[in-house]
């Protein structure tokens, strides 16, 4: 069983406590570790992301933003391998765990790795959209 370390849990600070609570319990079921690599972004950080080379996101109006609920919408979780690095590859059994935990709680998740939620992927890393870190509560 794994859990959050401080860096992520420090990171959990005004994302969406639903959201968050997903986060919480998918990491002790999830059975390869990971780690929230990004939570809350500034308007700044965004433009940058949009308008930096090479692009980094899609929209100026992401969900990583501080929402009119006051809390952010998305987070996106790293897997990682036992030595830390990153495990790009396992993006969908940290989804699994995500969805799995979301069921539980009762709230409805969209992951970037399958933004049309049709099931599949491959039509994502066709367009050039998969973003399998990522994860929005639906509210």
């Amino acid at each position: 069983m794994f859990f959050l370390g401080k860096t992520s849990l420090s990171r959990g600070y005004k994302v969406h406590p639903k959201l968050w609570a997903c986060v919480s319990l998918a990491i002790s079921f999830c059975p390869i570790d990971f780690t929230a690599s990004e939570t809350i972004r500034t308007a700044d950080r965004q433009r940058k992301l949009y308008y930096g080379t090479p692009k980094k996101t899609w929209t100026l109006n992401s969900k990583h933003m501080i929402q009119t609920d006051g809390y952010g919408h998305a987070v996106d979780l790293v897997p990682l391998k036992k030595d830390g690095s990153a495990d790009w590859d396992n993006c969908a059994i940290v989804k699994d765990a995500m969805f799995k935990a979301a069921e539980m709680i009762g709230v409805k998740l969209r992951w970037g790795g399958d933004w049309n939620q049709n099931g599949d992927s491959r039509d994502e890393h066709q367009r050039g959209s998969y973003d399998g870190p990522h994860f929005e509560i639906l509210l």
